[in-house]
This record gives C-alpha cells, structure tokens and sequence, in this order.
C-alpha cells in the first residue's frame, strides 16, 4: 500500500482513543516510533497481486495476439 493508505487506515482505526490529531501529526508519530519504514507496510503483497494480474494479462493479451494472427493467416490463404 502506499503511505497515504497506510496513515488513513491508522486514523480510521484509531476509534474514540484519537491517537492521532491529523495527518500530519500521524505522520511524524508513525516515523518516530517506528521508522519509515512503516509508512511502506503492506507493498510486498500489494505489488505481487498486481505483478501476478500484469503476467495474467500480458499473457492473455499475447495468446489472443497468436490466435487472431493465426485466423488471419488461414483466411489469406483461402482467398
């Protein structure tokens, strides 16, 4: 996920506690605490499910290239 995803989720889930006056201050608190880092949690999986929907879709996008290129080369070849 991105930063801002990762501070949304925190201020939603902060309840009636309010942990966090605002973006800002969620922001440096995340840092201080725990790093940068922090800000980065949830990429790992978020970019291996858009890698894996990028190869399904290349890999359709290349079968349905051969198949249409294929039909095409038959029908030339009849005419």
């Amino acid at each position: 996920t991105t930063p801002l995803d990762v501070i949304k989720t925190r201020m939603m889930l902060q309840g009636k506690n309010k942990v966090y006056k605002g973006v800002i201050d969620c922001t440096t608190k995340m840092i201080a605490e725990e790093g940068a880092g922090a800000l980065f949690k949830g990429v790992g999986p978020r970019v291996t499910w858009i890698s894996i929907g990028g190869a399904v879709f290349f890999g359709a996008l290349e079968k349905a290239k051969s198949v249409i290129a294929a039909v095409l080369d038959d029908k030339e070849e009849d005419d």
